[in-house]
């Protein structure tokens, strides 16, 4: 292809069509043919100025590192602290279904695998948008209209709850501009005055399917003793995690397991069919693991801290965090369980979350304030995309932060 509609700076022109690209499709996905056709150009002028898919991606992500939030989060505090938090969260909620938004999201996951400097990076610009709302919190503190907060913490915390966390990124359907508004005003009515002021509304029925042991999908008549078949998926779980689904060999896991390809294919099918079955295997794995409360807590603000922690320490496991990403990462090939991945761990919290309110006949939580539990003690997605995980002396804090907040809330909060 002759290159002969370039513009004067044919840099600029990769990078925009990079990003088209790359933000639409994923890292994986993309190639450097589809760059190249996007852009117009050949792909050896592409070679020319980026020698490999990486050095494009990272000089992409780098690019748009400065656009990607950019008017989200501006602050409007010329009305009641409802009605700007309100705004406040509406606005971020729109920024966030962008496709700048979730193809950096996704592309920090890859830079995460590939590029840590460049992960570290996107994940502290994902935080330092939440400043203008901490500046806001700070001037609501030294009037005394909320009590004692960490601003930056806080402000973290509402940008988690009014976008649910990673339940768009886990393919549930982008709500209307009415559920919207709904979210956001319980995320703010729960961030100012904890859990127990908001009502309880009449729950919709659960849409979850029933949750059943997976099942191979090949046609083998003679199956892989169970033994043998643990250390198959247990190979591939990891292959899958850290290479990626298109980056993971079947070779490699079927020399990790001791067992043929063929036998692989034999059982599973292919590829994207053992993927499935990792990912299923995992869901139904982690959903019937059974959550002990623990009964020694004197008080409900301290047994809520401990059952924070807990959730978070789960949520923080090698595992959890690799499988999170992994699913994010391949939503096309897996949105059916991407939804059931997030749905039935926020059930399961929410569940454990009533019975331990019962326990100190504190009033039940709504289901938005069951889902804000979970969004909160799991900290939302802030540790999905980092690379480097909080301190235990960190995660006491974070849990104890959960407890307080959806206890009181900032206007109630405690010193």
């Amino acid at each position: 292809m002759n290159d002969v509609t370039a513009p004067r700076d044919p840099i600029a022109r990769i990078l925009e069509a990079a990003g088209s690209v790359f933000f639409t499709a994923g890292f994986e996905r993309t190639s450097v043919d589809m760059i190249a056709a996007s852009a117009r150009m050949s792909k050896q002028s592409i070679y020319e100025s980026f020698p490999s898919k990486l050095a494009l991606f990272e000089a992409t992500v780098r690019s748009t590192l400065d656009q990607a939030w950019l008017n989200m989060t501006a602050v409007d505090d010329t009305q009641d602290v409802e009605t700007t938090l309100t705004r406040y969260g509406l606005r971020v909620f729109e920024g966030y279904f962008s496709s700048i938004s979730f193809g950096m999201f996704r592309a920090n996951i890859a830079a995460a695998r590939h590029f840590p400097e460049l992960a570290s990076e996107l994940h502290i610009q994902r935080l330092r948008t939440s400043q203008p709302l901490a500046d806001y919190l700070e001037k609501l503190r030294s009037t005394g209209q909320i009590g004692p907060i960490d601003p930056q913490a806080m402000a973290i915390r509402f940008g988690g709850l009014v976008v649910e966390g990673s339940r768009y990124f886990l393919g549930a359907p982008k709500p209307d501009a009415n559920a919207r508004a709904t979210i956001a005003a319980r995320a703010v009515h729960l961030f100012l005055n904890g859990y127990q002021n908001m009502p309880i509304e009449p729950a919709p029925p659960h849409e979850t399917p029933p949750l059943h042991a997976p099942e191979l999908a090949g046609t083998a008549t003679l199956r892989l003793s169970p033994d043998k078949l643990l250390a198959l998926v247990n190979a591939a779980e990891k292959e899958f995690q850290t290479q990626g689904y298109h980056r993971a060999s079947i070779d490699r896991v079927a020399a990790a397991a001791h067992v043929s390809k063929a036998t692989i294919y034999r059982q599973f099918g292919n590829k994207e069919k053992l993927l499935r079955y990792i990912i299923q295997r995992h869901i139904f794995e982690t959903y019937n693991q059974p959550i002990a409360i623990d009964n020694r807590p004197a008080d409900l603000e301290s047994a809520l801290a401990l059952f924070a922690r807990q959730m978070l320490d789960l949520n923080l496991s090698p595992c959890s965090i690799e499988m999170h990403r992994l699913i994010i990462e391949e939503i096309e090939l897996v949105g059916d369980l991407a939804r059931n991945f997030h749905d039935l761990r926020a059930q399961k919290v929410g569940d454990a979350l009533s019975t331990l309110l019962q326990q100190f006949n504190a009033p039940p939580a709504s289901d938005a304030a069951r889902l804000a539990f979970y969004l909160l003690s799991t900290f939302a997605v802030r540790f999905v995309t980092s690379t480097q995980l909080p301190s235990s002396e960190l995660r006491r804090r974070y849990s104890q932060e959960t407890a307080q907040l959806f206890l009181y809330g900032i206007r109630n909060a405690r010193g």
